[in-house]
């Protein structure tokens, strides 16, 4: 039976079961015999042919739902337990019960920051639903809410997670994030294919892209070693020559760059020197490049949605050109960088990798 969007509700008779699917992906499951939904562990990535099962009639589901017949996806995860949901799932649920607080910019991001950080995101979730429903008694303004909000937050997490920094983010993150690491190539024919380089995982950090641009390639580009052996056999997947050709240089997207232990340790010595000199106010090769405004703010805009001609050029007119971030900021990010790269190359070492990766989204 045709749901909302893509969605679909059809029969498993063999198991009698009730799915839901989306795009013909398996996703909600029903179990009569229990009464009881769950999301699918595998959500999204089980293909089936809706085609081939039988439908659903809409009183079976209606029935199933407790009599409400689903017009939207949340109608449908609110009755799976919230520890089988991701953070989107669970925020999407907080919009549509408190949609009166999270149509609120900052509440919403305040939300979506607690829930994002938090280590078991569905008690924090459960938390923040007695926190609305609480406020809708006590009938709080929205800068009380965000208190409230933050208060709670470090009562769960254990510490400010709303403190202005420079991000580090623990592990992959797949958005506009450079992705660190130890590494070891395994086949030098092409260093820069899938199954050639093994990665420490576990050890991994993100960075978003524009931090990196800002901060860090100073140091980057100038420890980069193009007659590295891991370096120089990046074959370059983009070419359109019959002869193989390679990548040069320190490469920006999805692209190994790599650098040995001991130009790490160099680069982490530079730093250290560099956050003496802001600290002191002295110069040295680098305090004069962090003052350059680099990264996505100085790009040309070419085209953007709602503005005009006029306002385009006026941007590009205006273009930053140099970076006001807090000296404090900057030596905070510097610290826990040296600290995270320190003990990247501790364990990496004890795993056996001899090589940090920095690869671009």
């Amino acid at each position: 039976m045709k749901l909302f969007d893509d969605f679909d509700a059809v029969k498993f008779p063999e198991e009698n079961l009730i799915f839901i699917t989306c795009g013909e992906y398996l996703y909600y499951i029903y179990n009569p015999k229990y009464d009881s939904w769950k999301k699918h562990k595998n959500a999204g990535n089980d293909h089936i042919t809706v085609s081939n099962y039988p439908d659903v009639s809409e009183e079976e589901l209606t029935k199933a739902l407790n009599g409400v017949f689903p017009k939207k996806e949340t109608d449908i995860m609110r009755h799976c337990h919230p520890s089988q949901l991701n953070i989107w799932n669970l925020l999407n649920l907080l919009k549509d019960d408190y949609s009166n607080f999270l149509s609120d910019d900052e509440i919403y991001d305040t939300v979506d920051k607690f829930l994002s950080e938090s280590n078991i995101p569905y008690k924090s979730y459960l938390k923040l639903k007695e926190l609305f429903d609480n406020v809708l008694i006590l009938k709080q303004n929205n800068e009380q809410i965000i208190t409230r909000i933050k208060e709670l937050s470090f009562d769960i997490i254990g510490r400010n997670i709303y403190k202005k920094e420079i991000g580090i983010i623990d592990g992959h993150n797949c958005s506009s994030y450079f992705w660190i690491q130890p590494v070891r190539v395994i086949d030098f024919s092409d260093t820069n294919g899938i199954g050639n380089v093994a990665e420490m995982e576990s050890a991994e950090i993100s960075i978003e892209e524009d931090d990196i641009d800002q901060y860090l390639t100073p140091f980057l580009y100038k420890y980069f070693d193009d007659e590295l052996e891991a370096n120089k056999k990046r074959v370059d997947n983009c070419s359109d020559d019959e002869q193989i050709s390679y990548v040069n240089g320190f490469e920006w997207y999805l692209t190994h760059n790599f650098y040995t232990y001991s130009s790490i340790a160099d680069m982490l010595r530079d730093i250290k020197d560099t956050i003496d000199a802001l600290s002191s106010g002295r110069k040295n090769e680098f305090t004069d490049k962090l003052k350059e405004k680099r990264g996505f703010a100085t790009c040309k805009l070419i085209y953007a949605k709602n503005l005009t001609d006029e306002q385009i050029k006026e941007y590009n007119d205006n273009r930053p050109t140099e970076d006001g971030t807090e000296t404090e900021l900057i030596i905070d990010f510097y610290r826990r960088f040296i600290y995270r790269m320190e003990y990247m190359m501790k364990v990496g070492k004890e795993k056996g990798y001899n090589l940090i990766s920095f690869m671009g989204p």
